[in-house]
């Protein structure tokens, strides 16, 4: 690897009089001095320090050594500017965009700096401790890189030029010089103590397999921390995977992520990898060691920074289809190609399908054109309104606002330039109908509660749903208030389907009959 494409080396100084101020005992004090009360200022001053160093000219040694010393506080500003950037939904807001442009320096720059070891190291045959030194810089420079590659999966939007043939490249020259299986010391925030550039490596290939257009922003940094846990199920081949119709293939000598191709179209490529997702697939299905029971996927779930690292059925079912190269695919909804109205969440949806009429000043819908059969694409006025797991609801422009079908959202395209976002969904009703319930021992003076009904799809037409925000529902007894009628009914099979929504099926409950006014005896007797 004589070049970078991505990582490219600035100009560098020679001034020996400022290499003293990254000897290891001035690091120790900048560091200690650091404002970390103050994470704008601290992050701006990494920033500069990192780029700073980057410029002058000193020995290799030395300059990792610095790099190391640096990194826990680097890390520590990762975690805190992406933690910014899940905060809220799409559209982004304008300061999220320029949050991910100092993360993305700062990691850039970073890696530059492991990089510029790297490449004096590997100038020429290295010893065996120059050969730990290039496996650290490699692994550094592998999981920099991988950063960058995640943090634009967390905006939705596709990843910058070069980044994936530099990874490609950097794993590459691991196998080289024989370092690729090298154990590395992982940071404090990681399921694992130590890791190789080789599982670096995997690590960020399966992730970008799992399609994170279709993950919410917190289920990515899950399935990162998940597939730590379990890349030693997956290989890495040089030639294609026998027995296997679908091979994913990496193509290591272009820029672009790995990808899935019939057998019988996979030619034997020299600069090819195939993954081998053989044991992993197995796994997957006697799942009950890695599901979490008590997390639903579109529930308010917590998500663990170190060891125990679990998912939720539904999340699991959805790596293990992206992983056997089963596409993700929305409903085939917009093949008409014609314009709708949408609406988000079921406060929206339940007032314009109520009878009363919806008004007008509240934009309760966005006008959206049909990007595709399966995605929308819509410019949103306000940000943060829409996410994976989303419930919206929909129409066609020359449909009445009652007319309205369900869906929630199953995957989110950010356009780079034009500010569009294209979404695509799973479909749960072609009709669904507002209604309000209330619990049947509740006092009437209780504020009734929104819900929608629908009915089941084609194969299970008979039977009834409602969709609420609430999950503390199964089980009970409730009486629904429709336009026509009002009756109890019992809710059964409790299913999280989006995000704070929950679907019950429900029974009508067959009401006795009032018995007949008898006469009463004498209340003085």
């Amino acid at each position: 690897m004589k070049n970078s494409f991505y990582l490219v080396i600035p100009a560098q100084q020679n001034d020996p009089r400022r290499l003293k101020e990254f000897s290891s005992k001035a690091l120790q004090q900048w560091i200690t001095e650091l404002p970390t009360a103050n994470p704008g200022l601290a992050t701006r001053l990494l920033y500069d320090f990192i780029k700073d160093c980057n410029s002058i000219e000193m020995d290799s040694q030395m300059r990792l050594d610095a790099l190391e010393i640096v990194r826990p506080s680097v890390l520590i500003i990762e975690d805190y500017l992406r933690s910014r950037l899940i905060k809220s939904g799409f559209p982004k807001e304008d300061n999220d965009g320029k949050i991910l442009d100092v993360l993305v320096s700062i990691e850039k720059e970073f890696s530059i700096g492991y990089w510029i070891v790297l490449k004096g190291l590997t100038r020429r045959n290295v010893s065996w401790f120059q050969g730990k030194n290039a496996a650290l810089a490699i692994h550094r420079c592998i999981r920099g890189l991988s950063n960058i590659v995640i943090n634009h999966f967390l905006m939705g939007m596709s990843i910058p030029d070069w980044v994936w043939i530099d990874l490609h490249s950097l794993y590459k020259l691991s196998v080289e010089i024989k370092k690729d299986r090298t154990k590395i010391v992982n940071g404090t925030n990681q399921s694992n103590k130590a890791s190789t550039p080789e599982e670096c490596y995997k690590q960020i290939l399966l992730l970008s397999l799992a399609d994170p257009t279709g993950l919410m922003q917190k289920e990515i940094l899950l399935v990162y921390n998940f597939i730590e846990t379990i890349h030693f199920l997956v290989n890495l081949k040089n030639e294609a995977v026998a027995g296997q119709q679908m091979q994913c293939i990496v193509s290591t000598d272009e820029d672009k992520p790995p990808h899935y191709q019939e057998n019988m179209n996979a030619k034997n490529d020299l600069d090819a990898l195939y993954i081998d997702f053989t044991r992993l697939i197995k796994n997957l299905q006697q799942k009950e060691k890695s599901i979490s029971a008590t997390d639903a996927r579109f529930s308010s779930m917590y998500v663990p920074k170190n060891n125990s690292v679990k998912l939720s059925s539904e999340l699991l079912d959805y790596l293990g289809q992206r992983w056997s190269g089963i596409d993700l695919q929305g409903t085939l909804f917009f093949s008409d190609r014609l314009d709708r109205y949408i609406a988000i969440g079921l406060d929206a949806s339940f007032e314009l399908q109520s009878s009363s009429e919806a008004d007008a000043e509240k934009n309760l819908e966005f006008l959206a054109q049909s990007g595709s059969d399966q995605l929308l694409s819509c410019v949103f006025e306000k940000t943060g309104v829409l996410s994976v797991g989303s419930l919206v609801s929909f129409r066609k422009t020359d449909m009445p606002e009652h007319k309205r079908s369900l869906g929630i959202v199953n995957k989110i395209v950010v356009a780079k330039q034009s500010g569009k976002i294209d979404f695509g969904m799973q479909l749960l009703a072609q009709q669904s109908a507002a209604v309000t319930y209330r619990p049947v021992d509740a006092s009437e003076k209780d504020e009734l509660q929104k819900a929608l009904l629908y009915t089941g799809n084609e194969h299970e037409s008979e039977k009834i749903y409602i969709i609420t925000d609430t999950c503390m529902l199964e089980g009970d007894i409730i009486h629904l208030f429709t336009q026509q009628e009002d009756f109890p009914v019992v809710l059964k099979n409790r299913k999280n389907v989006g995000l704070g929504y929950w679907q019950f099926e429900y029974q009508r409950i067959t009401e006795r009959e009032k018995p007949a006014h008898t006469k009463k005896g004498y209340d003085f007797i």
